[in-house]
């Protein structure tokens, strides 16, 4: 230890220490010996050898940060070497990996290569100097292996507190991500598109399945994952872009060429209609990595060729709407926000008051939201308005901060003691019930690079305010009990036999309540097709409680909802459910019982002709669901009284009125 300004700090590393180390495993001398000397010219310490085995002894001897591989060498694949090493010497295989080939070079090779080594760029030979060299200008690689500052996911969201962020910052930091939330994923992709990257995004679950996103100069140009179910007839159908036998003529068609190419060489399917499909297409596959569970990602840069179909930034806004309204849970949102609830929130600089995110669904549900944001309100008091919902409301925020519309302020603002006295409450509520590990995902405090109580009380004392000064308020005993517990549940969470025991019995609890959810909704969809709205309404509050994100909940919801519509508030009961039909994830609108519910919400607006087209699209979806037949029917008999009244003679009309009963 030592002394600077009377402030104990720990000894500075060497110049040498601090040094990025770079390990060159190539067989080509003067390619190494080029690459060698213009990465050693910009300060880095550098190992160059030709084969494996010689990686291999300088691996056991030094911290490598960044390995440059040849990926065909004389004994092995490079792929195969890295691979083999991340196995064998897990402890000495944390450094970054820059991908090299001359012959290897098509675009299904370089994906493959980045997936199984997690690369984070791949350099087609020959390649110029300077751009092998940015590679290791990452300057947090050895920073963050060799010194504490804590989680990189934390500094992701820092962003929401800076108004102004270049590129080149966006960039590092997602280099800087390793392990997120699927929750993230939204924030990542817009992060990627906004800074026109190039390159490969890998995706690796814990259940060992491995999804890739590739991008162009900030266009998302290819999604690869595990589940290939393709939706095409489907949204073919409900788009209107074909007819329903022309669908099922091509599908029985045994010969190998695909759907679409059937289709647009009977001249029954336009070749623009169907590139708009492939990207709606790309939106599900991308929808679908958007899961509430940790995972690993790695962004390679790369040079990836612009195709079609595409996502450029201005689809990616519409696709970010639906999916932050849809796939984020409420609870993780909830947990993300609540650190910054007394912050205030302010434009960025790129909020426009013509922005067309502001024009989305999830804004305008939310009336005077704009309003709100000019006077500098905070979470807190958004949440407090009587008119909001609370899940509209963080999904609306968050879209918007995804968008980079708005930031929080840089400081607290001074919390109102009555204000303070009602979020403890409602905190104090929320958390009576929850086991020490659901507090502190409550809290959002599950960092497992934390490692005192201290750190975790002091990330999450700012959701409460300051400590009130009247201890013989009520307020001041609320703070007390809320931070006793907290500081009792970061305790268990730094146990690491405790956290495991915790995890495992809130994983067996949420099996449990997903079972008979399950059990619940099918109850529920029988009691709906009776007309039972009454009952079904209780039985979907039930599975609102066990498990909320249950497949179709949002709508079996909105079909409840619009059977139990309160005629002396039909305005705020639309609302909910238009939102419920937000709500709605992007693969689910391709079974047959979305057009039968947005059916039933057009109905009840008074759309009749948007309901008829609705319930005709669930029945060519869905030949035999009756009770879209029902609906149909209705309609069709509501017209038909219509058009008897506006033909019937006059005199015979007016004497009915008066006709004896």
């Amino acid at each position: 230890m030592s002394i600077e300004n009377g402030v104990f700090s720990a000894e500075k590393p060497s110049v040498e220490d601090s040094k990025i180390k770079i390990l060159i495993l190539e067989d080509d001398v003067s390619l190494g010996e080029a690459l060698k000397e213009g990465l050693s010219r910009v300060g880095h310490s550098v190992f160059l050898v030709a084969d494996p085995d010689a990686a291999t002894e300088v691996l056991s001897t030094e911290r490598i940060d960044i390995l440059y591989v040849d990926c065909l060498l004389p004994q092995v694949m490079g792929i195969d070497y890295v691979t083999k090493i991340r196995n064998e010497m897990p402890s000495r295989a944390r450094f970054k990996t820059v991908l090299m080939s001359g012959i290897y070079t098509d675009k299904d090779f370089i994906s493959e290569a980045i997936k199984k080594t997690q690369a984070i760029a791949f350099l087609r030979k020959p390649f110029n100097l300077e751009e092998a060299i940015k590679f290791a200008k990452i300057d947090d690689v050895a920073r963050r292996e060799r010194e504490d500052i804590g989680s990189p996911r934390k500094s992701l969201y820092q962003i929401f507190a800076r108004n102004v962020v270049s590129n080149r910052e966006k960039r590092k930091l997602i280099e800087s991500l390793e392990e997120v939330s699927g929750f993230d994923l939204p924030f990542i992709y817009s992060l990627l598109v906004e800074t026109k990257s190039s390159g490969h995004l890998n995706i690796y679950g814990t259940d060992g399945n491995v999804s890739g996103v590739s991008l162009s100069n900030g266009v998302i140009v290819g999604v690869d994952i595990e589940d290939k179910t393709t939706y095409l007839g489907e949204m073919l159908i409900q788009s209107g872009y074909s007819l329903p036998e022309d669908v099922q003529e091509a599908l029985n068609d045994k010969s190998p060429r695909r759907l679409g190419t059937r289709l647009i060489q009977a001249n029954k399917l336009s070749p623009h209609a169907f590139d708009l499909i492939l990207t709606e297409q790309m939106n599900i596959r991308l929808s679908r990595t958007i899961v509430d569970a940790t995972i690993r990602i790695n962004f390679a840069a790369a040079e990836v060729e612009p195709i079609e179909p595409s996502i450029d930034s201005d689809s990616l806004s519409y696709f970010l709407h639906d999916w932050i309204a849809s796939k984020l849970s409420v609870a993780w949102l909830k947990s993300m926000h609540m650190m910054w609830g007394n912050y205030r929130i302010v434009r960025s600089g790129t909020y426009k008051n013509d922005h067309p995110v502001l024009k989305m669904s999830l804004i305008e549900s939310l009336e005077g939201l704009t309003q709100h944001i000019d006077r500098g309100v905070t979470l807190v008091e958004l949440l407090s308005q009587t008119n909001y919902h609370e899940a509209a409301v963080h999904k609306a925020i968050h879209f918007l901060l995804t968008k980079g519309l708005i930031v929080f302020s840089k400081s607290q603002t001074v919390v109102n003691p009555l204000e303070q006295l009602r979020t403890l409450k409602k905190i104090y509520s929320e958390i009576q019930n929850k086991n020490q590990l659901q507090v502190i995902e409550y809290f959002g405090l599950g960092d497992e690079t934390v490692t005192t109580v201290e750190n975790m009380v002091e990330d999450f004392l700012p959701v409460l305010g300051e400590q009130p000064k009247d201890t013989k308020s009520e307020a001041y005993k609320l703070w007390g009990q809320i931070k006793a517990r907290v500081s009792e549940s970061c305790s268990s969470y730094l146990d690491a036999g405790q956290r495991k025991q915790a995890k495992q019995n809130l994983l067996k609890t949420e099996a449990e309540k997903k079972l008979k959810a399950s059990s619940v909704i099918e109850e529920a969809k029988q009691a709906l097709q009776l007309n039972q709205y009454s009952k079904a309404g209780n039985l979907m509050a039930q599975v609102a409680e066990l498990n909320p994100e249950i497949a179709q909940f949002h709508l079996f919801n909105a079909w409840t909802k619009v059977g139990n519509i309160d005629n002396s508030k039909q305005g705020q009961s639309l609302k909910d459910i238009e939102f419920e039909l937000m709500q709605v994830p992007p693969d689910e609108k391709y079974d047959a019982l979305y057009p039968f519910v947005t059916g039933l919400f057009q109905k009840a607006k008074g759309d009749i002709s948007g309901a008829r087209k609705s319930f005709e699209k669930c029945l060519a979806l869905n030949a035999g669901m009756i009770v879209a037949r029902r609906e149909l029917n209705q309609l069709g008999s509501m017209a038909a009284n219509k058009d008897d009244i506006l033909s019937m003679d006059l005199k015979k009309m007016v004497s009915g009125f008066f006709k004896k009963k």
